[in-house]
């Protein structure tokens, strides 16, 4: 079952997606363990923002999951992981990357 949020339910539980920065200067570049702590639809793509706090530092940030045109899934490219249904309040092992346009990418992710 989809479990993502609109913005204004998201607004309405209490929830402050505006404290998680997405840009490559604020969002952590690497591997790491972050807790998937809710996520909205996107308003300006067909995709996912998910919110998530790292493990180590407590630093939030979002990462945006992307629709594949073909199977309509919310997976990261090469990946399994349908980010539609895929539970919250977990902790996940995580890759994040920037592209040359300095534009964060969500590269992997598997819950632990």
């Amino acid at each position: 079952m989809r479990n993502v949020l609109s913005w204004r339910v998201a607004l309405d539980q209490g929830l402050e997606p505006r404290v998680y920065p997405y840009t490559a200067d604020k969002v952590p570049i690497g591997t790491m363990q972050a807790k998937l702590d809710f996520k909205i639809w996107s308003k300006k793509t067909i995709g996912i923002n998910c919110y998530f706090t790292s493990q180590s530092t407590g630093q939030k940030f979002q990462l945006t999951v992307f629709r594949n045109e073909l199977t309509k899934e919310y997976i990261i490219k090469g990946g399994t992981l349908d980010f539609a249904i895929c539970p919250i309040e977990i902790v996940y092992q995580i890759e994040v990357g920037v592209n040359a346009k300095q534009r964060v990418l969500f590269l992997a992710a598997t819950p632990i």
